[in-house]
């Protein structure tokens, strides 16, 4: 049995995390009546980190011996480095301009350019990627405000 020490650890770490969170969510205040209330969407986040977790530590543990199993992943192209910096900026840019713009005026160019960059630049892509900003966009706002009652900046 081989063991791949950093997912390992990483996914015990994460399952800890998982616990922890949980246990503080048990400290939000639930005097409001919701339909789904106000503990749902982070135990709902909670429950999908620790499920991942669990996956991550399932595939960390080599069992059957298998030939190549803990080979490493070969370096990205230049590329490919250059279009992890690229999105990281965008996120960095996009929590910037999210507590000055808003919610709906930093979300909507940030999917559109992250579609962008991860994506065809065709015209009729490029309608796409616009439709797509604007409804996931908006459909957030509606889950969060409407049904969730959590309202976003």
């Amino acid at each position: 049995m081989r063991i791949k020490t950093g997912d390992f650890f990483m996914a015990l770490g994460l399952l800890a995390l998982s616990a922890a969170l949980y246990h503080q969510s048990g400290e939000i205040d639930t005097t409001m009546i919701y339909a789904l209330g106000p503990v749902f969407f982070p135990e709902l986040l909670i429950g999908i980190l620790a499920v991942l977790s669990l996956v991550l530590l399932w595939q960390s543990v080599d069992i059957k011996g298998n030939k190549g199993w803990c080979a490493s992943a070969r370096t990205g192209s230049a590329h490919a480095t250059i279009l992890r910096w690229s999105l990281v900026g965008l996120v960095t840019l996009y929590l910037v301009a999210l507590p000055l713009a808003g919610y709906l005026l930093a979300t909507i160019p940030f999917l559109f350019a992250g579609m962008c960059l991860l994506g065809p630049l065709k015209p009729k892509n490029l309608a796409i990627y616009g439709v797509t900003s604007l409804f996931v966009t908006f459909g957030l706002q509606f889950i969060f405000g409407t049904l969730l009652k959590l309202f976003l900046p």
